[in-house]
C-alpha cells in the first residue's frame, strides 16, 4: 500500500508539473504576443508620425501634392524600422492595383456641405436617406461617418459594406461568403459601402497652385488687386470694384460679366488738397494705386483730368450724383470722380483663365467640402451638379492625359462637353488641391506574422499639421 500510495503521489506531482509547465509556456507565448503586438502598434504609429512630418514640411503647392501621390510606393511601402516595417495603404485603384500614401479626403463628398440632390446620386444611397442627412445636419454637423447610423434607412452594411472593421483591407472573413460576419459576395474585391464616397473632414486652403494666398475681389481695393496681380491693370481692377458696387460676385467666373469702365471728372472738379479757388486741375497727377511711374494718358483722355483716386475729392455742384461726399467741417463740398461704362467687357475668356486661380470670392481662409477633381473617383464626380457618368468619364480621361492633372479649375473648359454655364455651377464646389488626409498605417513585425493597423485624419489647414481623428483597427 505504501508503494501504491507513493506511485499515486508521483503521478499527481507529474500532473502538477505538466500543468505548471503548460501554463508557463502559455504565459510566455502570451507575453511574446503582447510584446510583438505592442511593437507592431508603435511601428504603425511611426508611419503616422512620418506622414505628419511630411505634411508639415511639404510645400503647399499643387506640384508637391502630385509628387506625394506619384512617389507613394517609394515613400510609404514597407519602410523598414527596427525589427519590422510600416506601410501607408490607401486602397485600390480602378484596375485593382494597390495604392500607397495618404488618402485625400477631398476626393469624397462632404456630408455636411453637399446638397441632397448631389448625395442621392451616389451608388447605394437612396433619395430619402440623402434628404434625411441634409435635414439632420441643420441642427448639428456630422462629426464622423458613424453618426450617419442615426439616420433612418442607414445601417452598417449600407454604410461600410464588407469593410466593417474599417481597415481598408480585404480580410479573410470579408471574402468567405456567408460563413462569417460580415456577409460578402466572396468576389475577391472589398466593398467599402457608401463610406467610400463620403467624408466629414474635407477642407482646402484658399491658395493658388503655387501655394500663395488668393486675392478676395469682394473686399480688396482696386489698387490692391492691381498691385497683387500683374495680369490685371488698374483700369480693370477699377472695373471690378465698380461692378461689385451694383452686383454680387457669386464666383470668380462672374468676371465675365464685368464691364470695362473709365473715369470721368465733373465740371469744376479739382484735385485733392488745398488749391486756389477756380484754378484748373493740375495735369500729370497719377493714381495712388498705380505701380511704378505713372504712364502717360492718351490724348483723348487728357481732357478728363487725372486718373481716378478713391481718396481724391473735388469741388462739385450740390446734388449732382450719389458720389458727392462731405469733407471735414469748414471745408468746401467736394465730389468723388465717377465712372462710366465703355461698352466693352473688362476680361475675355483667355484673361479669366489666366487669373481665376489667383482670385477668390471667399472671405474665409479655409473652404470646407470642395471636391478635388484630381483625386475624386468617377462616381463622385458624376454626382456634381450638371454632370453625369459620361461627363465625369471625360473629366477623368482628361486629367489622365495631363502631367500632374488639372492645375486650375478653369482647365475643365478643355474637357469635351464642358461649357461656361456648367463650369459656373461647379466652380465653387471643386478644387485641384486639398489639405486634409487620412493616413492608414500598418505596422508589421518580422515576416508579417504580427501586424497592427491604425487610421488618423490629419489636417494641415492651420499653422501645423494635427490629428483630428484616431482609430485603432481590430
Amino acid at each position: 500500500m505504501a508503494l501504491i500510495f507513493t506511485l499515486w503521489i508521483i503521478v499527481l506531482l507529474t500532473a502538477v508539473a505538466f500543468e505548471m509547465s503548460f501554463k508557463g509556456h502559455l504565459r510566455a507565448q502570451l507575453t511574446a504576443t503582447v510584446g510583438d503586438t505592442t511593437k507592431a502598434f508603435f511601428l504603425a504609429r511611426a508611419g503616422v508620425e512620418k506622414a505628419l512630418a511630411d505634411l508639415a514640411s511639404m510645400e503647399s503647392t499643387l506640384q508637391a501634392q502630385f509628387e506625394m501621390r506619384e512617389d507613394g510606393d517609394f515613400l510609404y511601402q514597407n519602410i523598414e524600422l527596427g525589427e519590422g516595417s510600416y506601410t501607408l495603404y490607401v486602397g485600390e485603384d480602378e484596375d485593382a492595383a494597390p495604392l500607397y500614401g495618404m488618402l485625400d479626403e477631398s476626393s469624397k463628398l462632404n456630408v455636411n456641405t453637399a446638397d441632397a440632390s448631389v448625395l442621392e446620386k451616389l451608388p447605394g444611397l437612396e433619395g430619402a436617406v440623402a434628404a434625411s442627412i441634409a435635414a439632420f445636419r441643420q441642427d448639428d454637423p456630422f462629426h464622423d461617418l458613424d453618426e450617419l447610423l442615426l439616420i433612418e434607412g442607414m445601417d452598417r452594411t449600407v454604410l461600410y459594406g464588407e469593410d466593417q472593421n474599417g481597415n481598408g483591407i480585404l480580410d479573410p472573413n470579408e471574402d468567405d461568403g456567408d460563413q462569417g460576419w460580415p456577409h460578402d459576395n466572396s468576389d475577391g474585391r472589398l466593398d467599402l459601402g457608401v463610406a467610400a464616397y463620403l467624408t466629414t473632414w474635407s477642407a482646402s486652403l484658399e491658395r493658388t497652385a503655387e501655394g500663395e494666398d488668393r486675392v478676395d475681389i469682394t473686399t480688396a481695393s482696386a489698387e490692391n488687386i492691381s498691385n497683387s496681380i500683374d495680369e490685371i491693370s488698374l483700369q480693370q481692377a477699377q472695373s471690378i470694384v465698380a461692378h461689385r458696387g451694383n452686383n454680387e460676385f457669386s464666383s470668380v467666373l462672374d468676371l465675365y460679366d464685368v464691364e470695362l469702365v473709365e473715369q470721368i471728372q465733373e465740371e469744376g472738379q479739382r484735385p485733392e488738397g488745398p488749391q486756389p479757388q477756380n484754378q484748373p486741375p493740375q495735369p500729370g497727377n497719377a493714381s495712388r494705386g498705380e505701380r511704378g511711374n505713372p504712364e502717360e494718358r492718351p490724348q483723348n483722355e487728357q481732357r478728363q483730368g487725372p486718373p481716378f483716386d478713391p481718396r481724391q475729392q473735388a469741388q462739385g455742384d450740390q446734388g449732382r450724383n450719389s458720389n458727392n461726399a462731405q469733407t471735414a467741417e469748414g471745408q468746401d463740398n467736394q465730389t468723388q470722380p465717377t465712372t462710366r461704362s465703355t461698352g466693352r467687357k473688362a476680361f475675355d475668356e483667355d484673361a479669366v483663365a489666366k487669373i481665376a486661380d489667383l482670385l477668390t470670392v471667399e472671405t474665409e481662409e479655409v473652404s470646407a467640402g470642395l471636391v478635388n477633381i484630381n483625386t475624386a473617383s468617377l462616381d463622385v464626380i458624376a454626382c456634381l451638379p450638371g454632370l453625369d457618368e459620361s461627363m465625369a468619364g471625360a473629366i477623368v480621361d482628361e486629367r489622365r492625359g495631363r502631367e500632374g492633372g488639372f492645375t486650375t479649375v478653369m482647365e475643365l473648359l478643355s474637357v469635351a462637353g464642358m461649357s461656361r454655364e456648367k463650369l459656373k455651377a461647379l466652380y465653387k464646389l471643386v478644387a485641384v488641391r486639398s489639405d486634409v488626409f487620412t493616413v492608414r498605417s500598418f505596422g508589421v513585425l518580422g515576416r508579417g506574422t504580427t501586424h497592427v493597423g491604425v487610421s488618423a485624419v490629419v489636417d494641415r489647414t492651420g499653422s501645423s499639421a494635427k490629428i483630428l481623428y484616431w482609430r485603432e483597427h481590430e
